[in-house]
């Protein structure tokens, strides 16, 4: 059975660490494996993966992460480890990225600097909620919000009408900064932050561009 631990194309909603356990517990008592989709939350908790940020470790039996390592694996546990001769390298990428990969590995491996209630990912998220908090206090009408875990943080704008919300994140591009859309009646506006390369000021710049955009829209 497939877990995402908090949807990313669906609107940034995370399951609570009982509701996963749960279902997991059903399924290793039925004798099912229990693999997580890591792609997106690898290293953007305060853990570097989700499951371990939801306390899963001792259920998870397959997991394969991307996006932030460059490269895409899958990880097995020792007993569901596949026999020689399995084909993946499909999402592999290039000799390159996988360089990239492993300069970037060695730096999350630094785990105080990323991980932890001191790290850059809980830093980073408290620094973007309490601006898109104060912006939300000031303008009550614009958004709703934020949402999300770590340095995946989303709100509704508006009445969260996909017209609107497309609108607004083309508008925020143009004003150079990168959102996505995610999410259904509502539509939310999306953000992963790069934690290896912004900085405080990038944050705040960034919020001051959210709520002009929102408010010239």
């Amino acid at each position: 059975m497939l877990f995402e631990l908090v949807l990313g194309e669906g609107g940034y909603f995370g399951g609570s660490p009982e509701f996963h356990r749960a279902l997991m517990q059903i399924c290793k008592d039925s004798n099912i494996a229990v693999l997580v989709d890591e792609v997106q939350t690898f290293a953007r908790t305060t853990e570097p993966f989700a499951f371990q940020y939801y306390n899963l470790d001792d259920l998870v039996d397959i997991v394969w992460v991307g996006k932030s390592t460059q490269v895409c694996a899958t990880l097995f546990k020792k007993e569901f480890n596949p026999k020689p001769g399995l084909i993946a390298q499909t999402f592999t990428a290039s000799t390159t990225a996988i360089a990239v990969g492993e300069v970037i590995l060695d730096a999350l491996a630094e785990k105080d600097n990323y991980f932890g209630p001191k790290g850059k990912v809980h830093e980073f998220h408290k620094i973007f909620v309490e601006q898109l908090e104060a912006i939300n206090k000031r303008n009550p009408s614009l958004l709703k919000g934020p949402y999300g875990v770590g340095a995946m943080i989303a709100f509704t704008p508006y009445d969260g009408s996909a017209e609107k919300t497309k609108a607004l994140v083309l508008k925020l591009f143009d004003a150079g900064v990168m959102s996505f859309i995610a999410g259904k009646n509502p539509s939310r506006v999306r953000f992963l932050i790069p934690i290896g390369a912004v900085t405080k000021a990038h944050i705040l710049d960034v919020c001051i561009i959210i709520e002009q955009t929102l408010l010239a829209l």
